[in-house]
């Protein structure tokens, strides 16, 4: 006889009864009884956190600021009162706090918010100089359920950005109630800063211009520079000249005026005498006619002469010895003043250079300025945009913003995307594990007659085994199907998924009978407590590292701990190398199992009191 026929004799022995195909049936239907519920039940809570009642006390009197001669209201209660009612976190029910309280003792409540009656005095001191730190008072009663007040604080984060964005809505305009004017000054500083821009650009072009001229300017400045520089050398050289000549007549004047006027007498006595001579030769006409006619001309000669000796004569004798000494004075003058032009020319050409220097020095600068006029209108652009709004409640957007100012930009690799995906792997292994719990509490481990016939130990514990675990695997499949189908489990390797659910069903039945088979009902016991343990140390609800350290210890030891690691993985993703680890753990418990309990049958064909009358039934 195989093994495959000890085991449909097995199933064999529930025919003909109703009552036996049921149990059969309902022992398929262990793991989706236990896994299925499970999950069902704890599939998505915090997806309905918006049908928690929550009590909503606005015990807030409201408060009055007085800013600049002005006054203004405070009511940070009612604008949070609207926060939450805009946003529906939990079901919020506002009411007086007598009603809260009595509430959250009668269990109607799961948590109660209280909004105290200086809140808003509170938001109003971080106007002055003694600001004071507003509060929100949030009351739980674990009577009502302890993880409803852990649901409740999963999403106080979230509470708590509401209540921020509440107080920036009801506070910003008040305490950034100068930021309009600021923001008025930062406009008409950008105008200005514009205007200067462009202010000192037209003065560049014009600086521009001037350059380009005093360059010009420079050339001709040093061409007159060496024009002057000429003049002044030749006026050197004919004073050199000029000088001795002039210093020479004065020192000599008297004599020269005194043979001027000899001179002049001279010439206009010969003058006369030629006069004279003519008149008495030829006034008669007695004389030879062409010597008369020689002598007129001589005659007229002379007296030009004369003039002109005579003229000189006179300017000889009006021109004193002072005269030429003035005129020597003045060429000296004259030299000094030609020097002193060439020096003048020569600085205004110096200057001219500097000037054009200068020019585009402050041409240069002023481009400077400029770029940094108009970097200066930019800035004061961006600030004046940066300026928070003085009245929030016309951008939620903002409001949001300035009240939770910073978001935490969460990534992950691998998103279970709601609890009951993440808690799948837990649930699925522990009742596949609970399977092997019930199952042998029905099946026998090994066939009474196959003990005491000729099949082999092995083929006999197989055969026990394996009604397990074709209802196992039946089970499974099943478990599977309906999370599937109908919570929408979506595993991300659905092959993967099934092959592991099967070896892990295969693996857990094998070690469920061995116990069963070796210990008789306290097998039974020793499964459950086998589960017991597993469920602490397999880090399926909390990491195994915040556990105790015994329960960290037998973590690698046990076979769930690598199903829920590897199921993790096939149902979210991640690293392969943890499923691979896990058929080859599940896999050396399938056989070990096996093998150990051949040993067990092995040692159960010799007949003793115990297997006739056994000590412990279940």
């Amino acid at each position: 006889m195989s093994p495959f026929k000890l085991a449909l004799a097995e199933l064999r022995r529930f025919r003909g009864r109703s009552v036996r195909v049921a149990a059969l049936a309902a022992m398929i239907l262990i793991p989706l009884v236990y896994g299925g519920l499970y999950l069902w039940f704890a599939w998505d809570p915090y997806g309905s956190l918006d049908e928690m009642p929550v009590a909503v006390v606005n015990a807030d009197t409201g408060a009055t600021i007085e800013r600049n001669g002005e006054s203004t209201d405070v009511n940070g209660g009612e604008q949070l009162v609207d926060q939450l009612k805009g946003d529906r976190i939990f079901d919020w029910r506002f009411t007086d706090a007598a009603a809260a309280r009595h509430g959250l003792e009668d269990g109607d409540y799961y948590m109660v918010i209280t909004v105290p009656e200086d809140f808003s005095t509170k938001l109003a001191s971080l106007a002055g100089t003694d600001p004071d730190q507003a509060e929100v008072k949030v009351d739980l009663n674990d009577a009502n359920g302890h993880v409803a007040g852990v649901m409740a604080s999963t999403v106080e984060r979230e509470l708590q950005n509401q209540i921020d964005t509440a107080v920036y809505v009801t506070f910003a305009k008040t305490l950034f109630g100068d930021l309009a004017e600021l923001g008025v000054g930062l406009a008409d500083a950008e105008t200005g800063a514009v205007d200067l821009a462009d202010g000192i650009g037209d003065t560049q072009t014009g600086l521009v211009t001037l350059h380009s001229g005093l360059s010009d300017l420079s050339d001709d400045a040093h061409d007159v520079s060496d024009a002057a520089d000429q003049v002044s050398s030749g006026v050197d050289q004919v004073i050199g000249v000029a000088q001795p000549v002039v210093d020479g007549l004065a020192e000599n004047w008297d004599q020269i005026q005194a043979g001027s006027a000899a001179g002049s007498n001279l010439v206009n006595d010969a003058a006369t005498g030629l006069d004279d001579a003519y008149t008495a030769l030829c006034e008669d006409d007695e004389g030879e006619p062409a010597a008369c006619t020689a002598l007129k001309e001589h005659l007229d000669r002379a007296d030009e002469v004369n003039t002109d000796v005579q003229t000189a004569n006179g300017s000889v004798q009006a021109t004193s010895t002072d005269t030429l000494e003035n005129a020597s004075e003045d060429l000296a003058t004259l030299q000094t003043g030609a020097s002193d032009v060439a020096t003048g020319a020569r600085e205004v050409a110096t200057s001219a250079s500097s000037a054009e220097t200068g020019a585009g020095e402050l041409a240069d600068g002023l481009g400077e300025l400029h770029d940094g006029a108009a970097g200066l209108g930019e800035g004061l652009a961006s600030a004046v945009a940066r300026i928070p709004p003085t009245d929030p409640t016309d951008n939620a957007d903002n409001a949001e913003v300035y009240g939770s100012p910073v978001a935490i930009d969460e990534n992950n690799l691998n998103p279970a995307d709601n609890y009951g995906r993440g808690l799948a792997p837990l649930s699925i292994a522990i009742a596949l594990w609970v399977f092997g719990i019930v199952a042998y509490l029905l099946l026998r481990p090994a066939n009474p007659r196959a003990l005491a016939g000729p099949l082999s130990s092995p083929l006999i514990a197989i055969g026990g085994w394996m009604p397990g675990a074709i209802l196992g695997v039946a089970g499974a499949l099943v478990l599977y199907l309906v999370l599937d189908v109908a919570l929408g489990l979506d595993p991300e390797h659905v092959t993967a998924t099934i092959a592991l659910c099967v070896l892990a069903i295969l693996a857990f039945s094998a070690m469920a009978h061995l116990f069963k088979l070796a210990a008789g009902a306290a097998g039974s016991l020793l499964i459950v407590v086998l589960l017991m343990l597993q469920l602490t140390s397999a880090g399926g609800l909390y990491p195994v590292e915040t556990t105790p350290a015994f329960f960290q210890a037998i973590h690698p030891w046990l076979p769930m701990t690598y199903v829920v690691d590897a199921l993790r993985v096939t149902i979210t993703g991640g690293e392969t190398a943890h499923l691979t680890r896990a058929v080859a753990v599940l896999g050396a418990y399938l056989l070990a199992s096996l093998a150990l309990a051949s040993t067990v049958v092995a040692t159960r064909r010799k007949w003793r009191t115990d297997t006739l009358n056994p000590p412990l039934k279940l």
